[in-house]
Formats: C-alpha cells, sequence, structure tokens
C-alpha cells in the first residue's frame, strides 16, 4: 500500500482490527510488522484518543541508527564513513553556492553565532551538536531533500563516533565558517570547497589522534573529494592524504566512554585503496 501509493505521508491506517481482517493475518502478526515499519522509519505509532499508524515523513535517524550499528560492528569503517561524507559535502557546498538564498546565509550564521556562544561557554558538546547542524543548514540551502536527508544521516552517525571520543576544543572550526560565509555570499565554488575540505580534513586529524590515543587505528584522513573523484574515474590507485604536523594541536578530549576498542598494538601501515 506504501509502494503503490494508496498510503501517503500523514495518511492513518484502518484500526487494528479492520487492518487485520483486509489482510487476513493475526493482530499479532499486525502489530509486529507496524513495529516493524516503525523502526524503518516508516509509520509513526501514536497513543491515545486520536492516535494510531501514520505514514511517517522521511526519517533519517532511522537510517542512520543502522549505519551507527553497522560502523560499531565493523560493517562499514570509518574511512569509508568519512571519505563518502567528504565526497556528497563537495556537492551540497557546490549546489548551496548556487541556489542559497538570503534567508539560507542568515540561518548559516546564526549557526556559527551559536557555536562561538557555546564555545566561549564551555559547553563543548553542545558545539559539537552545532557544528554538525550547520551541515544541515548547508544542505537545507539546495533546496533539495534528497542531498539534506543523506547529509543528515551521515551527520548523525559522525556525532554518535564524536560523542564516543569527545569533542575537539579548538575555536579553528568557527573561523573556517566565518570564511566559507563570505565565499559562500560571493558565490565562489572553488573557493567555498577548498575551505570545506580543509576545514573537515583539519577536524578528521583531531578526531584520529583521539581515536589512535584509545587504542583505535583503523582511521585515516580521506583524500580530497575532487581528487579522488578524478581517480575513481581514470581508475587510478589512491591514498590517504599525509597527516602534516601541526603547531595547533588539539587538547586532550575529556573521558569518554568507548563502547568497542582493540588492544593496543603497533600501528600497521595504511594500505592503498582503489
Amino acid at each position: 500500500m506504501l509502494d503503490n501509493g494508496e498510503l501517503k505521508v500523514g495518511d492513518r491506517l484502518p484500526p487494528e482490527r479492520e487492518l487485520s481482517k483486509q489482510l487476513n493475518v493475526s493482530r499479532a502478526a499486525l502489530r509486529e510488522g507496524l513495529r516493524t515499519l516503525e523502526n524503518a522509519g516508516l509509520l509513526e505509532l501514536r497513543q491515545g484518543k486520536l492516535g494510531g499508524a501514520f505514514v511517517a515523513n522521511a526519517r533519517p535517524q532511522a537510517i542512520s541508527e543502522n549505519m551507527s550499528d553497522l560502523l560499531k560492528m565493523g560493517g562499514i569503517s570509518l574511512t569509508q564513513l568519512t571519505e563518502a561524507r567528504a565526497w556528497i559535502e563537495e556537492v551540497v557546498v557546490r549546489v548551496a553556492c548556487e541556489r542559497a538564498e538570503e534567508a539560507d546565509f542568515q540561518a548559516l550564521e546564526e549557526n556559527i553565532r551559536l557555536a562561538e556562544q557555546l564555545f566561549s561557554q564551555g559547553r563543548m558538546m553542545e558545539k559539537l551538536d552545532a557544528n554538525i547542524e550547520f551541515h544541515n543548514v548547508l544542505a537545507t540551502a539546495t533546496k533539495n531533500p534528497v542531498l539534506l536527508m543523506m547529509t543528515q544521516t551521515l551527520g548523525n552517525v559522525m556525532r554518535s563516533f564524536a560523542r564516543r571520543l569527545g569533542a575537539e576544543t579548538k575555536r579553528s572550526v568557527v573561523r573556517s565558517r566565518s570564511r566559507f560565509i563570505e565565499l559562500l555570499r560571493s558565490r565562489d565554488a572553488d573557493a567555498c570547497v577548498k575551505e570545506m575540505n580543509e576545514q573537515l580534513r583539519t577536524v578528521q586529524k583531531v578526531y584520529m589522534q583521539f581515536a589512535k590515543a584509545r587504542g583505535i587505528y583503523n582511521m585515516a584522513v580521506p583524500v580530497a573529494p575532487a581528487a579522488a573523484g578524478k581517480s575513481i574515474l581514470l581508475g587510478r590507485r589512491r591514498t590517504p592524504l599525509p597527516l602534516s604536523d601541526d603547531d595547533d594541536k588539539p587538547q586532550a578530549p575529556a573521558p569518554a566512554v568507548i563502547t568497542v576498542a582493540r588492544k593496543r598494538t603497533a600501528a600497521k601501515p595504511l594500505a592503498k585503496t582503489g
């Protein structure tokens, strides 16, 4: 019924007794099916007199929860996740640079002010949330709900990972965002992409150091999106961008609970990826 368009977003399903008769299944089987669809983000189950099963709007959180589980269980690597995020981010930046309106610029600037305020108050985990939300606001400026959904999904997974390691404690992200907004307003797509890539790589370096300090070594700073895309098209092999020593080294993060961590061993060299 969902697939063929009989049910649309906001529609209420028939009462449980009636629906079980229509589908010729027991009410117990029906309840199990409804819960499965709820977990998949397709239905919203509400309680009370006006409750029932309703067709839900797309819920990226449901997808990100599955991806987060895969990340924790080793189904996908952090390197794969960050590569995908960086490549998608370049598309988002270029489209937003073309389509952003004044309201979008103001929303991005408000996000930067919030992040600055949270930083000055030492509320680092809340600043982390604001920093991730910046990417969602930027994706909104593309006017494309698919790009927004993909950005939200990857951002939610990255938030889950970052919370395990602790929030980075430098002001560089806020400074980079301010430069980014100026470039976005000038519609300089190439400069916007460059600024975003450098900022993402800087943050990734910080979390790479955090992870290594906790005995997790399967991380790498991804190659710049444009270069990676070119290498894929040309069938070339590529290696992660080398990490350079930085005078502005991150402060040690606050202790965080790690769900799964390998026993510390000598770090193995990262293999080239195809």
